[in-house]
């Protein structure tokens, strides 16, 4: 394996959840050392549902175990920072500073040293001590209010969403923060928060309704800016269509060998469609009926129709395209099985990012880390028994 672009770079991992160990996950795919701090008893993500997190945010990182509410542990993580670049925790505000690991004791050991906090709702504001999880970012934000079919009440995103967004701009944040220290000396505090990603991402939408006075419709599978778009039936499994340019419309059409679709008033123009929308489903679906889902696929794609299978989340699972690129591969879990996890979904050429390894067992490298930061083998043992 050759050198990686983040491989003189090291974060001390001390999060739990889904956000913070997503950041640190991208760093640790990149190359960076990354050292998962784990509580006794292990990080929230070993105990849900199985782990199935687990493999997707714990890989290529080493785990330590330390207890923060001891006084050893605490020592411990202080000497860890010292020569660390980034540190980053999930704590509701407050917490860090009960602990001693708040971001100005961090930083008197360490002044070039990047602190990423990951909250629910920010340090400061109104909601600040709430407690949060990826769905209330969703609720608060508006996000579950616009999703979801018009008829029901409003849906969660079945994808923990503001988790995993909320860790992609920790990371990018830390790494530009890092970048900063190295050029002037000066560390710095970053703040993340679930609600504030969740609110970035319905920034078009606050936008519209400040602009209109109007707010989105929850619109299920469809669009309400261009027809046809949404989940149509054929003959064996359903397919996704979208077709945002008129262009595509009459390929639609024209590789069905329906020239009279595109003659009919009702549907000459994207106007028209949206209008009788429910008249153009009845149409789609009443020919499509005729196709087998690869039939019916085998027509549009080579017209150039943006189409696709609606794969459920065995067939996506098992989806050679992303096998054969690496997106997904099998990893070895903590019981030793191989599991399907993600892997980087960014490809470098010079630089790849690479599986290394799995996730592994609670406090697998505790000893080895800290012996690595001076500790001897007897001030390792009693930093255990005191676990």
């Amino acid at each position: 394996m050759g050198p990686k672009p983040l491989d003189d770079i090291t974060l001390v991992d001390a999060s739990q959840g889904v956000a913070g160990p997503t950041a640190g996950v991208i760093f640790a795919d990149l190359g960076a050392d990354v050292i998962s701090v784990e509580p006794p008893g292990g990080k929230t993500a070993r105990h849900y549902r199985n782990g199935i997190t687990l493999p997707n945010i714990a890989r290529n990182k080493r785990s330590i175990v330390l207890d923060l509410k001891t006084p050893e542990g605490v020592a411990a993580l202080h000497h860890l920072v010292e020569d660390a670049d980034a540190f980053i925790h999930n704590n509701r505000p407050g917490k860090m500073d009960d602990l001693c690991c708040d971001y100005e004791t961090l930083a008197g050991i360490n002044p070039e040293l990047v602190y990423c906090s990951v909250t629910g709702y920010g340090e400061d504001g109104p909601y600040s001590d709430r407690p949060a999880v990826d769905p209330l970012a969703q609720a608060t934000s508006g996000m579950m209010w616009s999703t979801g079919e018009p008829d029901r009440k409003p849906a969660r995103i079945s994808v923990s969403v503001a988790d995993f967004s909320t860790g992609i701009y920790a990371g990018f944040a830390m790494l530009a923060a890092i970048r900063h220290a190295r050029a002037t000396g000066q560390g710095q505090k970053i703040e993340t928060s679930l609600f504030d990603t969740a609110a970035g991402f319905m920034g078009h939408w606050y936008t519209l309704y400040d602009k209109t006075g109007e707010q989105p419709h929850r619109q299920g599978d469809s669009w309400d800016t261009y027809a046809p778009a949404g989940i149509f039936e054929t003959a064996t499994k359903p397919i996704y269509l979208a077709t945002p340019f008129q262009f595509l419309w009459e390929r639609v059409a024209e590789a069905v060998d329906r020239p009279d679709w595109l003659e009919n008033p009702l549907f000459e123009s994207n106007d028209k469609r949206l209008e009788n929308r429910e008249e153009l489903t009845a149409e789609l679906e009443a020919e499509f009926a005729d196709y087998k889902r690869d039939e019916l696929l085998d027509r549009l794609l080579p017209a150039g129709v943006p189409a696709s299978e609606l794969k459920t989340v065995a067939e996506a699972a098992h989806d050679d395209h992303l096998h054969e690129r690496g997106t997904l591969q099998y990893v070895e879990d903590v019981d030793g099985s191989d599991v399907i996890a993600t892997a980087c979904p960014a490809r470098f050429s010079e630089t790849p990012a690479e599986v290394e390894h799995g996730p592994h067992e609670i406090g697998a490298d505790t000893r080895a880390v800290l012996s690595e930061y001076g500790y001897e083998d007897e001030k390792i043992e009693t930093l255990l028994d005191t676990q």
